[in-house]
């Protein structure tokens, strides 16, 4: 389109997707547009955390990425990915923001304590937790620190922003709602025990388990209790949802499932006592999860039946994902023993892809590129062209 004389800035808009506005600097300007469908901008994809974009389209990666990003430390969080932008935070409490494209560093930032979650990306805000119980956030555009609030406990929980809030929970099993624009608590909800993992929202309830072995419902606009269910012994990793079930791993040994409205336990895997620590991913009616007793197992979301099971050959802490019909996961490896990231057919548990690094969760899929996470390696992996 031709840019009138005057014009200081240009918007383009195009049929599901996102605007995006863009200052003129001479006599063109290339604006991308980006669909909504296909980003990642919080854990697990969305605030039902079901680690799962339906509509990523991204087959498993042959041959070399086509970017690398080195972390210098662990990435034990994957990173959130959001109109063309990737946000990872490191152990060290360092967050980088990266071009989609290219993986080229747009800003870096440090944060007090390490990073033990991922960030989320809210229109023009990115926030991130961190161990040392900060809740910071920064502008996506040059980092540029917006505010900090210091809640005084560790924050292990990724942010879920939705209703103009943000959503985490801290280690003093306390539960807040903050509000996006600055650093004011809304409401606070105390927990049974301590909060590790992070919340998901199914409609206007907020779930999130505690490391006493309850699960709660609670209010998203209030805070109030809506329910709670003494379900199993310990919750580190948080729930994901699929329509009324929520489902979520017990470090005392099972995976549970439970009704979003009520609580009640629908069904329960045990793991013959096996740490699970892993937030599930959900896709198709199967919730796929491993354990420390080193099986990664494909259930089905109605009656927790097993449906096929994978010996991964070592532990599995960190929680799986879907992309495209793989679901990927990762071994928490001992000394000596090799670095393993697996990609498994999600219908038949088939091994359609292996790479010799990865630890924790293993990867993030957004528009047409897959991003794989190692030990302290992001690597970017676009599809082929069509």
């Amino acid at each position: 389109a031709a840019i009138p004389a005057e014009a200081t800035h240009v918007t383009a808009a195009s049929r599901r997707h996102d605007p995006a506005r863009r200052r003129v600097r001479g006599p063109a300007v290339t604006i991308a547009v980006y669909n909504p469908a296909l980003q990642s901008p919080e854990y697990g994809g969305g605030p039902t955390r079901r680690r799962h974009v339906p509509a990523v389209r991204v087959p498993p990666p042959r041959g070399a990425p086509a970017w690398t990003f080195d972390g210098r430390t662990l990435l034990e969080f994957p990173p959130a990915v959001h109109n063309g932008l990737v946000v990872v935070g490191t152990n060290a409490g360092r967050v980088f923001a990266l071009g989609a494209k290219a993986g080229r560093l747009r800003w870096a930032r440090r944060v007090r304590g390490n990073i033990a979650s991922s960030p989320a990306i809210a229109g023009d805000v990115v926030y991130v937790t961190s161990m040392a119980g900060v809740l910071a956030a920064y502008r996506r555009q040059d980092g540029r620190p917006l505010w900090r609030l210091d809640l005084g406990s560790p924050i292990e929980s990724s942010p879920l922003v939705a209703n103009g809030l943000v959503y985490l929970g801290t280690h003093d099993g306390t539960l807040y709602a903050v509000d996006a624009g600055g650093p004011r608590i809304r409401w606070r909800y105390r927990a049974v025990g301590d909060i590790k993992g992070s919340a998901a929202l199914a409609g206007d309830t907020l779930i999130v388990g505690d490391y006493a072995g309850a699960v709660h419902g609670v209010d998203a606009r209030t805070g109030a209790r809506r329910w709670v269910a003494a379900a199993g012994r310990r919750f580190y990793g948080g729930p994901a949802l699929s329509g009324t079930t929520a489902v979520i791993g017990d470090v005392g040994g099972a995976v549970v499932a439970l009704d979003t409205r009520t609580g009640a336990v629908r069904w329960r895997r045990s793991t013959g006592g096996a740490y699970v620590y892993a937030t599930p991913a959900i896709a198709d009616g199967t919730v796929y999860i491993g354990s420390y007793n080193g099986r990664f197992e494909a259930l089905d979301l109605g009656s927790g039946a097993v449906r096929w099971s994978f010996d991964a050959g070592g532990r599995i802490s960190g929680s799986a994902t879907v992309v495209d019909g793989v679901v990927y996961t990762s071994i928490l490896y001992r000394p000596g023993q090799p670095r393993r990231t697996y990609g498994l057919d999600a219908r038949t548990g088939a091994v359609r892809f292996r790479m010799a690094d990865g630890r924790y969760s293993p990867a993030v899929a957004a528009g047409r590129t897959l991003y794989l996470v190692g030990v302290r390696t992001l690597y970017a992996h676009p599809a082929p062209a069509a």
